[in-house]
């Protein structure tokens, strides 16, 4: 009888993340090209520019998954490039990503949400969010990891749900400035990464 090895070798995915501002655009094309050479699709984790996302896209020649942050610029620029994700679970190279966009609502705007509101966000995803998920990807952190306390920049504490439940390998989001966009925050919670972009980051990942 002949027996067949299963191949277990998990598969290693490369990607770029930009957030919060646009550092990117400030680098000539054909460095850009150089440095994400090897990249395998970019996501956004919100506030930044339609028109800069494009320019990524453009240039990179990527697919590009994003969300929106608690601002919205070049809301007249079409986004039908990209994989919008707010609210939404998508299956994507093998990898399950939740999109959770905006932030704690403090002025009323759009993509501003209370922790019911979030937590709805959530459970529309319960049946996906079942079978699994290996990224989350949001504009606010979670309360308590990275956040502010000032009313605007406070995280959600219905995330914190989601790690535990769910155990997502990686949670990336923005809308927390740092000094340098040089800078890193990651911090392990449970069996999850949590990281911050702030300008941008490229992150790995297996499965």
């Amino acid at each position: 009888m002949k027996i067949i090895k299963k191949n277990n070798k998990k598969k290693k995915y490369k990607f770029l993340c930009v957030s919060d501002i646009e550092i990117l655009a400030d680098m000539e094309e054909d460095f850009l090209k150089q440095r994400f050479k090897d990249v395998d699709f970019i996501m956004s984790a919100g506030d930044v520019s339609n028109n800069y996302l494009d320019y990524l896209v453009s240039t990179l020649n990527k697919d590009l998954i994003c969300i929106n942050g608690n601002h919205t610029y070049n809301r007249d620029y079409p986004l039908d490039f990209a994989k919008v994700i707010n609210g939404k679970f998508i299956k994507y190279k093998g990898l399950r990503i939740l999109g959770l966009d905006g932030s704690k609502v403090y002025s009323f705007q759009e993509h501003q949400y209370s922790e019911s509101q979030m937590k709805m966000k959530i459970l529309k995803n319960i049946f996906f969010l079942r079978k699994g998920v290996d990224i989350v990807l949001s504009h606010a952190s979670p309360e308590g990891i990275h956040d502010i306390d000032d009313g605007v920049h406070n995280g959600f504490r219905i995330f914190h749900k989601v790690i535990k439940h769910f155990k997502p390998k990686l949670w990336i989001h923005g809308h927390i400035h740092l000094s340098n966009f040089m800078n890193y925050q990651d911090t392990k919670v449970e069996d999850t990464m949590v990281s911050n972009t702030f300008g941008y980051r490229i992150f790995t990942i297996e499965k």
